[in-house]
């Protein structure tokens, strides 16, 4: 079965390159679009077969908050993940987003091939984040050492350490490399690189690839070159 995506998003071309993206990834479908808040809350409590897998949400829509579209698709899709697509940047946004039920947030401009990484990371229990806000909120929890409190734990001790090969995985992520090209590098296959994916995650206590990174590269598991 192929991963269904319902798409919010005012800007006609992006939306279209969104659109052919998913189309050539021949995984998933886009089984609903608009480019009106309204619309969509219409389509979801009307007209919807069945929730869709993930929620791609503009937040400036031409006719209402696209965090209107975030809260409606939480509470009536809970199994649904939800991934803001936005130009808006701003760390109250991105809370704001995540606050409604969000579990991804990416600027606009990135490539169709990172959008498409996006959306499995993002189901593989990820939470991807554009790395320019990543940056924003890690220098932020790193001002007020909340971030080290909530990975090193009320005790102290330290998560533990990351096998060899979860090592090597992440440090190619740091590098830039894509899953499938880490899987070529590494001679893994696509979901074994997502099972390392995932287990560092819950190793470091994060929840997207920039964390993971910035924790990694904090205790000296990984270096960025």
């Amino acid at each position: 079965m192929k991963i269904s995506i319902a798409m919010v998003e005012d800007d006609e071309r992006v939306r279209r390159s969104m659109a052919r993206a998913i189309e050539a990834s021949g995984r998933m479908q886009l089984v609903y679009q608009t480019d009106q808040a309204g619309q969509a809350l219409l389509w979801m409590h009307d007209y919807m077969s069945q929730p869709p897998h993930v929620w791609l949400v503009d937040l400036g829509l031409p006719d209402g908050n696209g965090l209107d579209v975030i809260k409606a698709a939480s509470h009536h899709c809970p199994d649904s993940q939800i991934m803001v697509v936005s130009m808006f940047g701003d760390e109250a946004k991105v809370l704001d987003s995540i606050a409604a039920g969000a579990t991804g947030y990416l600027l606009k401009g990135q490539g169709d091939e990172d959008l498409i990484e996006h959306i499995d990371d993002m189901l593989d229990g990820g939470s991807p984040i554009s790395p320019m806000i990543a940056r924003q909120l890690l220098l932020r929890m790193k001002a007020s050492r909340s971030f080290v409190r909530a990975t090193d734990g009320a005790t102290g001790q330290s998560p533990p350490p990351l096998t060899e090969r979860e090592q090597m995985v992440l440090q190619l992520i740091a590098r830039g490399y894509s899953y499938d090209e880490v899987a070529t590098e590494a001679a893994l296959s696509p979901n074994t690189v997502r099972h390392h994916i995932k287990n560092i995650y819950s190793k470091l206590s994060v929840h997207s690839k920039n964390e993971a990174i910035f924790e990694a590269t904090r205790r000296g598991w990984i270096r960025m070159d």
